[in-house]
């Protein structure tokens, strides 16, 4: 399930509001941010890329019931509106919620146009029943968290969306910090958060026991693409580690010894974290969602342009979505502007044009001879709009 459009605003008509929509059509606001397979934010610094990568996390995490509103609302985000819209396969799905300082007001979802919640109204379609019925929870608690597969088997999906989404602030550590005691503790039948990248040795211990031939070749191939030369990879005791500690390790093609996780550079181990995840992900066919905040960040101008391209490559015709975000100039000027969501910041919003809902202006720039680049820089997407 994909993640096809969504509208969102925090602090709605306080002095502090901040919206996230699409280009305004004809001097109307509140228009839908439209996402595809493959997503590039850009914009310039404090334009809202992290702010925008963070709101969809958060809806995720209340939607899996990772975390609760009210941990959100000590956090500072706990008023706040969401509209989203989902696809999957022939199947729409729209979500909408609207909750203050941790208290939700309004909650809505439908089917294919069909409304299957609505709290405002306390009622709920129950599948077994052929009807609805009244439901109440208390106001602080999303109803997806209580979903019942026989009843509301139509919650699942949102459920599912939100616990397989994935969250990499490209960077940080993403797991090079984490370290295993056990590895036959890891049971086949675990589950592997993927939400931070952290448990990555877990998720590499896992993808090759399910995966064995095709899970770590795959990985050595895809490091290879991006200059890292290495012939094995594998879960093993860290070197001069002053405890037993299991942890990622590399047999590199120009070194005799192995490499272990703590050795690597951050650039390698960050590439690596995240192509296991990725991989991870794409042969168990878990529909997911794959957010990397600041793409590429310390990695020089050719890997960080070979592993955007190798994410595009995997990603495409996959289950799998990835919204990326970078700041990097030299990076915008390799990705096709078709992938792009350009983001204008005026008061109180952060307004996205993409190829979707401005397909004349991505289209006319191609023939002005200028670098990608410089359709940020020039503000071309905004001064060249088509009404």
């Amino acid at each position: 399930m994909n993640l096809k459009a969504l509208k969102f605003c925090r602090f709605k008509g306080q002095p502090n509001e901040w919206a996230v929509e699409g280009r305004p059509k004809e001097g109307n606001f509140e228009q839908w941010l439209t996402l595809d397979n493959v997503n590039l934010i850009v914009g310039k610094n404090a334009s809202g890329k992290s702010r925008t990568i963070n709101a969809i996390r958060h809806i995720a995490d209340l939607l899996s019931s990772d975390v609760k509103l009210s941990v959100l609302n000590t956090l500072g985000y706990g008023t706040a509106e969401y509209s989203l819209k989902f696809t999957d396969e022939n199947e729409s799905i729209d979500y909408y919620i609207n909750f203050a300082e941790g208290k939700i007001t309004d909650e809505t979802l439908t089917v294919n146009g069909v409304e299957k919640l609505n709290r405002s109204l306390g009622k709920l379609w129950y599948e077994g029943a052929n009807d609805f019925l009244d439901f109440q929870t208390d106001d602080g608690v999303l109803a997806v968290s209580k979903r019942d597969k026989k009843q509301h088997s139509f919650f699942e999906k949102l459920y599912f969306w939100g616990k397989n989404l994935s969250h990499y602030r490209f960077g940080d550590q993403l797991g090079k910090n984490a370290y295993l005691r056990d590895l036959d503790a890891i049971k086949d039948d675990d589950e592997v958060d993927l939400k931070d990248g952290h448990e990555v040795t877990e998720a590499f211990i896992r993808g090759k026991r399910l995966f064995p031939d095709s899970f770590s070749n795959g990985i050595i191939a895809d490091m290879k693409a991006i200059s890292y030369d290495i012939k094995d990879i594998d879960a093993k005791p860290l070197k001069n580690f002053p405890i037993t500690g299991y942890g990622l390790t590399v047999k590199e093609n120009e070194l005799d010894d192995i490499t272990d996780q703590r050795e690597m550079s951050q650039g390698m181990f960050r590439v690596l974290s995240l192509l296991i995840q990725l991989n991870y992900s794409l042969l168990s066919v878990a529909p997911s969602c794959i957010l990397i905040d600041d793409i590429g960040e310390g990695l020089d101008f050719d890997r960080s342009k070979t592993l955007i391209n190798l994410i595009i490559q995997k990603v495409s015709g996959s289950s799998v979505q990835v919204i990326m975000t970078t700041n990097d100039r030299f990076v915008m000027n390799e990705v096709p502007l078709e992938y792009w969501s350009v983001i204008q910041r005026v008061s109180k919003k952060s307004l996205f044009y993409n190829h979707r809902n401005s397909k004349a202006t991505f289209e006319d720039f191609k023939y002005t001879g200028l670098s990608n680049f410089d359709f940020l820089s020039s503000e071309f997407y905004i001064d060249n709009a088509e009404d």
